[in-house]
């Protein structure tokens, strides 16, 4: 039974088809998971993080220029941050992508996107082992810059509507820390998602 189910999922993907065509646009709403961790320069002391999990959501709008290449932006909403020995730290951002598509494979279900994304800081908070939690958005720069890259597939549920699942890599290039400190702290995120591409 387990052998005939298996059967009929893979006929039901290899029979799939998702083709767009030039001037097409798109619009997916998605949900997430990150899991999010700091990179550190100079470290110093006990200050080494590890990363942790949080919640991600938003919309990714997509320009066709063919059924190969399209262009994707869009507004993500990205729990973010790490915690170590001393507690928990949170950074809440809005991201906004800027990447090309390229879909590929025989028909088009799989894309791989890669370009810049910016962060604009929400909010920063820091949450102590020992103490309540502090606000310290203003010690963390209020602009992240970086580069994003993912791969994912695509199943097509009707003529306007298809589902997707992906994972999503985030590198930043800008020093969070705000102040003239030799430390240095860079973002990195990896993010699972699910979601639906509706055709406008």
């Amino acid at each position: 039974m387990k052998k005939l189910l298996l059967l009929v999922v893979l006929v039901l993907f290899s029979i799939s088809s998702y083709s767009q065509s030039a001037g097409d646009i798109t619009l997916a709403p998605q949900i997430g998971l990150n899991i999010s961790d700091l990179d550190i320069d100079n470290l110093v002391g006990d200050q080494d993080f590890e990363s942790i999990t949080n919640f991600r959501g938003g919309v990714i709008g997509e320009y066709y220029f063919n059924d190969t290449w399209s262009l994707r932006a869009g507004l993500v909403y990205d729990a973010l941050g790490a915690e170590n020995n001393n507690g928990t730290l949170s950074l809440n951002y809005l991201h906004v992508p800027l990447n090309a598509n390229w879909h590929f494979g025989s028909n088009k279900n799989w894309y791989l996107n890669f370009g810049p994304a910016l962060g604009f800081l929400m909010d920063a908070t820091a949450e102590l082992n020992e103490g309540p939690e502090q606000d310290i958005k203003d010690d963390v720069k209020g602009l992240d810059f970086g580069f994003s890259a993912g791969i994912g597939y695509k199943y097509e549920v009707s003529e306007g509507i298809t589902l997707f699942a992906d994972v999503q890599g985030f590198r930043g290039f800008i020093d969070l820390n705000d102040d003239e400190g030799d430390l240095k702290l860079f973002n990195i995120r990896t993010a699972f998602n699910l979601g639906a591409i509706f055709k406008l």
